[in-house]
């Protein structure tokens, strides 16, 4: 501990003597940050809840192809209507990445060579509908940045098609959707960003009040912000909707870091002069703050191994750099603005005071100087801070009372586990969604994808097992059809299935390539399941497991795997996996945490006492969502892990500072944890406001999930200061008072 307060020492030092270079630096590795930037890609929708497994791979090299479906409502039969739908097939077909354009415009050419001007020759072959689809289906491999030009390009082209008056065209579709979103997740977390830098200057402005430069900390952040984009990008983490949510999230904690090194600064100038304040400032602050970004980083690092859901991952992975990046940002932007600053007006002299003047000038003016520092706030903290660690049994037992309650809350609250829950319900791309469903009856979401790998798959055995899995599978709830090479071949031989290998094989050279290839390509089949549309996630949950069963029930031949996979098939799950998994999330995150503690302060007490008010608040926690009536979202499902590493802050800094003022001689417990509360409790009061105003910025967001984050974290960051400041003295009176009886007990 000595040696780590020795080198942010010797930092502080560096950083006095040569602040220019250090702002240079930073300067640096800004535009070194804006390469790494431009590099970020965006991940959306259930791809982005969807691990990488060889099984899932495979479907996705051989037969995962996205699609536009475009939506086209009006008198499909009148002639131009259908010569703009055949402009838009036409120009679709020539497009790069574009496997298959299908439309009734293809029905009406085969059958005459031409799009006729005849409305009844055209009915004739297509009859009357009042809407049709034309159906774009891309090459197999496409990530979302290759689908998503595609979308641009189809709905260029049904503009430039020219449909007559009274038709209505809608696009819609993975791609559709993808691209929409992808766009509002980049516009949202731009806004987010801009909101929450607005209420911190605010937070700052009003409550960081006697101090020099109260805005200034807001600029460090902003370029640790810029840090972090660079370094997200540089490690090819991509943006998400989860990912969106960091931003907000790392100004709040990185304004703890900066106004902690601004207030310690400020404080160390009252009794030294400059050359000497930076660098005990920092030796003193440095290795608690520096301990706790560790702390919040473990936390984020609990939640990232703790699942399998790419998305969180990636949240996680973005949280990590950002907290450490704030934290080097407050120490290359903030210090050495504040050096040049104080050289500049000063305030301060770097003559250190001679021994007369010490007790006439030091001595006279430090405890006025204190008491209007510290201020009323401060007065206030270190008298209820005495008074509650007077009583710690009672103080102690109430609060575990408390979250015993909230523990048992936690049983019975609600879940967010569907995608399309997440995202707002006035976007576009989903309201286009809902029509296509609405009106043609379908959508990709219903269908669930069977990988069929091994040997002799074109062999009748193999397809009398289809045929049988099929008869299985359609008896179980939910699942309402069943599509496999075994029908493809059935339909295009009467009905039967040829008896040999070959026969198969004959059948399928009549059939039509790109159809085909929907069933067979590279070596595997593919079968496709149907099940209800708008089914709940317990109800998806519940249709998986009924097509695994129905495959093992089905006995697949010797050699021949099955497996369910795809994006649907997958992404719900992990959701739920990462929801059921949040008790595993928290136990890792304090673990985490205390380890850290353990390893730094290699004492029992100083590794406990912190984590005790975090356990408080986990509890608390529940029942906050429990009357406000927050469900559980895969966001929420890492909260417990975030409060141990966020509240870790707070708990480390008064408990760093108890034990400093213990140290001096003829302080009592209740002494210590007085100054200490007085000293820093309007530090992490400030600091965990701010953090508060930061973190709201998320209520605002457009998406669901992060909007009702936004509310839980709000309230958790105010429960984690307030147990901060009102369970931990009573905690380290008691702690401390029990070590200090056994070291006695020991020794005698």
């Amino acid at each position: 501990m000595d040696k780590l307060r020795e080198v942010f020492s010797t930092v502080g030092r560096q950083v006095q003597q040569r602040p220019v270079a250090v702002l240079l630096l930073a300067v640096l590795l800004i535009f070194t940050a804006f390469g790494g930037a431009a590099q970020i890609t965006s991940v959306t929708g259930d791809a982005a809840f969807v691990a990488d497994n060889p099984t899932f791979d495979a479907f996705t090299e051989s037969f995962d192809r996205g699609s536009i479906a475009v939506l086209v409502r009006g008198d499909i039969s009148e002639p131009q209507t259908l010569h703009a739908i055949d402009r838009v097939d036409r120009q679709m077909s020539t497009k790069a990445n574009v496997q298959t354009v299908t439309s009734p415009a293809d029905q009406v050419r085969q059958e005459y060579g031409r799009i006729p001007d005849s409305e009844a020759k055209i009915r004739s072959v297509i009859g009357s509908p009042d809407y049709t689809v034309v159906q774009i289906v891309f090459d197999t491999g496409l990530s979302q940045q290759d689908e998503r030009p595609i979308y641009t390009q189809a709905v260029e082209a049904t503009d430039w098609a020219e449909f007559p008056a009274g038709t209505t065209v809608t696009v819609t579709g993975s791609a559709a959707f993808s691209a929409q979103l992808s766009t509002l997740i980049q516009q949202s977390t731009q806004q987010l960003l801009g909101l929450a830098i607005g209420l911190m200057v605010v937070a700052l402005f009003f409550l960081f009040r006697g101090v020099r430069l109260r805005l200034l900390p807001i600029v460090a952040v902003f370029v640790g912000v810029i840090y972090t984009f660079g370094a997200i990008g540089y490690a090819g983490v991509p943006n998400s909707t989860m990912t969106s949510a960091v931003f907000p999230i790392l100004i709040g904690l990185g304004i703890d870091y900066s106004v902690q090194f601004h207030e310690r600064y400020e404080e160390e100038l009252e009794n030294h002069p400059p050359r000497e304040a930076l660098p005990q400032a920092l030796g003193g602050i440095g290795p608690p703050v520096f301990v706790a970004m560790l702390a919040a980083a473990l936390g984020f690092g609990a939640t990232w191994v703790s699942t399998s859901s790419p998305s969180i991952i990636w949240f996680a992975q973005t949280s990590i750099f950002g907290v450490l990046l704030t934290f080097v940002a407050g120490i290359l932007v903030l210090l050495p603005l504040l050096t040049l600053w104080v050289r500049r007006r000063g305030d301060s002299t770097d003559e250190t005071p001679t021994e007369d003047d010490a007790p006439t000038t030091a001595t006279a003016t430090q405890s006025q100087g204190d008491s209007d520092r510290v201020g009323l706030v401060g007065e206030l903290l270190g008298r209820s801070a005495r008074t509650l660690a007077s009583h710690p049994v009672l103080v102690l037992s109430i609060a575990l009372l408390i979250a015993l309650v909230g523990f048992q809350a936690g049983g019975s609250l609600d879940t967010l586990a569907d995608t399309e829950g997440f995202i707002p319900q006035d976007l576009p791309a989903y309201t286009d969604l809902q029509q296509f469903r609405s009106v043609a009856g379908g959508g990709s979401s219903t269908s669930y994808d069977v990988l069929v790998t091994g040997t002799n798959l074109k062999h009748p055995t193999t397809l009398q097992w289809m045929l049988d899995f099929e008869h299985i599978a359609t008896q179980a709830p939910l699942v309402q059809g069943v599509d496999s090479p075994a029908t493809l071949i059935k339909q295009h031989n009467g009905g039967q299935i040829p008896q040999t290998e070959s026969g198969v094989k004959r059948v399928l050279e009549t059939i039509p390539e790109r159809q085909k290839l929907q069933y067979y390509n590279d070596g595997r089949a593919h079968i496709m399941v149907y099940s209800a549309q708008d089914m709940t996630t317990q109800q998806a949950l519940s249709f998986l497991e009924n097509t695994r069963e129905s495959i093992a029930y089905s006995s697949p031949p010797p050699g021949v795997t099955a497996d369910i996979t795809g994006t649907a098939a997958i992404a719900t799950p992990s959701i739920v996996e990462q929801i059921n998994s949040r008790n595993v999330t928290t136990g890792l995150g304090v673990l985490f945490v205390f380890v850290l503690l353990l390893l730094y302060y290699r004492n029992l007490v100083k590794a406990v006492a912190p984590l005790i008010p975090m356990v408080f608040v986990i509890g608390w926690q529940n029942i906050y969502m429990y009357l406000l009536n927050i469900p559980v979202s895969p966001l929420g499902a890492s909260l417990g892990a975030m409060t141990v590493g966020i509240g870790a802050e707070y708990t480390i800094i008064v408990m760093d500072r108890y034990y400093q003022e213990k140290q001096q001689a003829g302080v009592s417990r209740l002494d210590a944890v007085q100054t200490a509360a007085t000293r820093v409790g309007k530090a992490i009061s400030v600091s965990g406001m701010t953090t508060v105003f930061g973190f709201s910025a998320l209520v605002l967001s457009p998406f669901p999930i992060l909007s009702g984050f936004g509310f839980l974290t709000v309230g958790v960051v105010f429960l984690t200061l307030i147990a901060s400041l009102a369970t931990l003295p009573p905690t380290l009176v008691l702690l401390d008072s029990i070590a200090e009886r056994v070291a006695t007990a020991r020794s005698s």
